[in-house]
């Protein structure tokens, strides 16, 4: 079914292409707003390759986007009530959802202002997790440097998704030329104008709302603070997700409270690329592989994560760790992902 499931969502985003000129798919994401926008080319079945003198970051070359971090204000109350029920029986971990956020949102569906033409709606979805999750001895990536984004992330406690990665691979064309695309370089869905809300999310022309990054008014309605951990959903692998406040000392719950650093930092000089195979020119951070993991850089791993005790487990657990930093949320999972995250 997963893979019936990312195969419609790949035809319905190669339909939307073809008709607007703002379009938005987390699961199988094709085309950001952004190059649609600052390119002024219609968007349409014809296959063209983005390019832009913007942003040239060296001599001869020039990257299709700038880094854009805003994001624009959330004001629209959604018709429907947020729906989620979680359950536990056994060794499972159920959260059933309509996927409708418990508030206010960016403005989508069209129209002047519409940070993309899909509206949302209720779909319902029952996504499982493990209660007794194992590290793996491998980490898996949810973005497959042969075939793109392979999983999701994971599932917040107000049922709705967070799954950071897109589908903006070189050389970027429209649509999408799955024998062609180098999905060594993808595009950063939160680094670039992909019409983000002020809760880092968008919509896919399915109409599921979905988080890429720190989910702002969420955490508002948790209470969330700096000065105490809080739990906000669970990673596909079973593991639990935290906001980005953790105890100073990870195995240590009187140790104080600070907000967790990545280790990731972006790379000096000039990407490998020649502009035509793989893009050229410095690392500015619009493409994931911008960036390298640098053990012991930051408080995290290689997933945006670590052990320690937390609240709600108190003998220490591994746990992931939504931050301010790139990759803000983890681009791995350290245990076995779930099928119900599965893309294919």
């Amino acid at each position: 079914m997963k893979s019936s499931k990312s195969f419609i969502a790949n035809m319905w985003c190669v339909f939307f292409l073809s008709i607007f000129s703002l379009a938005s798919c987390s699961e199988e994401e094709i085309l950001t707003q952004d190059l649609r926008r600052t390119r002024g080319t219609p968007p349409g079945l014809t296959t063209t390759t983005l390019t832009s003198d913007t942003n040239t970051s060296s001599a001869g070359c020039s990257d299709v986007a700038s880094v854009d971090l805003t994001r624009p204000a959330c004001t629209e109350t959604l018709a429907w009530d947020n729906e989620v029920n979680v359950s536990v029986s056994g060794n499972t971990r159920t959260i059933t959802s309509n996927n409708i956020p418990d508030h206010m949102v960016g403005l989508f569906g069209g129209g002047n202002g519409s940070l993309n033409p899909n509206a949302i709606s209720e779909i319902f979805d029952t996504y499982r997790v493990t209660t007794n999750p194992q590290r793996a001895a491998n980490v898996t990536p949810l973005l497959s440097t042969n075939t793109g984004p392979q999983y999701m992330f994971g599932v917040l406690l107000n049922g709705v998704l967070i799954d950071p990665e897109a589908a903006e691979p070189w050389p970027h064309t429209r649509p999408v030329n799955f024998n062609m695309a180098n999905w060594e370089w993808n595009l950063d869905a939160m680094s670039i104008n992909l019409g983000l809300d002020c809760n880092n999310a968008h919509v896919q022309p399915t109409g599921k709302y979905h988080y890429h990054g720190s989910p702002r008014l969420y955490l508002e309605s948790l209470g969330a603070r700096g000065n105490a951990m809080t739990l906000i959903g669970y990673a596909g692998d079973g593991f639990p997700i935290y906001n980005k406040y953790g105890y100073t000392d990870a195995n240590s719950a009187s140790s104080g409270i600070k907000a967790l650093i990545s280790s990731y930092q972006l790379k000096r000089g000039e990407r490998p690329g020649d502009g035509v195979d793989a893009p050229c020119g410095d690392y500015t951070g619009i493409y994931t592989a911008d960036y390298e993991y640098v053990p012991g850089a930051g408080d995290l791993d290689e997933c945006n994560g670590r052990i320690g005790v937390t609240p709600e487990y108190p003998e220490g657990i591994y746990y992931y760790v939504i931050t301010d930093q790139y990759p803000f949320v983890g681009r791995c999972l350290a245990g076995t992902p779930g099928t119900d995250f599965s893309l294919r």
